[in-house]
């Protein structure tokens, strides 16, 4: 039993253009969060450590958080771009690689968000954890997808490549 795999993408589109629809949808979305982190990192930077950051330092945590969340989206431009460019060149070691860091990158994330609720437990009304709870499952769920679609596209390339057979020498 191996990892499962789709044979479409949504809408009935094939798994090329779905991969390459993941990748500039990641691009897009990667590129516009970097830029709107950056933006606030520095209009934040000019608060770190005046009177109005003194008593409990939050521009400078705002400041840490926006500088690292910038960072971290300059890692997924690059990502995205990794996929789009072995899509396009049909690269299956690029499309894997790209498989592997996003998924370890999703576990960390789930692992992190466990690690939080256990350490410093739920807040806000019930109706608020359940709203969180079900924008967490399409998160995550759109996430799965998106990686099973890029994976069965890896998948069918490796599949034709195993077709070819071994090459011929001339004797």
């Amino acid at each position: 039993m191996g990892v499962p795999h789709i044979t479409s993408f949504c809408w009935c589109m094939g798994l090329e253009v779905g991969a390459k629809c993941v990748g500039f949808v990641h691009l897009l979305v990667s590129f516009i969060l970097m830029i709107l982190c950056s933006v606030f990192a520095e209009n934040v930077r000019g608060f770190v450590g005046t009177a109005e950051d003194a008593g409990d330092g939050l521009y400078a945590t705002w400041y840490k958080i926006a500088v690292t969340t910038a960072v971290v989206t300059v890692v997924h431009v690059l990502l995205a771009f990794t996929l789009l460019f072995s899509v396009f060149k049909r690269s299956p070691r690029g499309i894997r690689a790209w498989v592997w860091v996003m998924s370890a990158l999703c576990a960390a994330a789930l692992v992190c968000i466990v690690v939080l609720v256990a350490t410093h437990g739920l807040s806000g009304s019930g109706s608020d954890i359940f709203l969180s709870f079900l924008e967490g499952l399409v998160f995550f769920g759109v996430m799965a997808y998106c990686i099973l679609c890029v994976n069965s596209y890896y998948l069918m390339l490796k599949s034709a490549e195993d077709m070819e057979g071994p090459h011929k020498s001339v004797y």
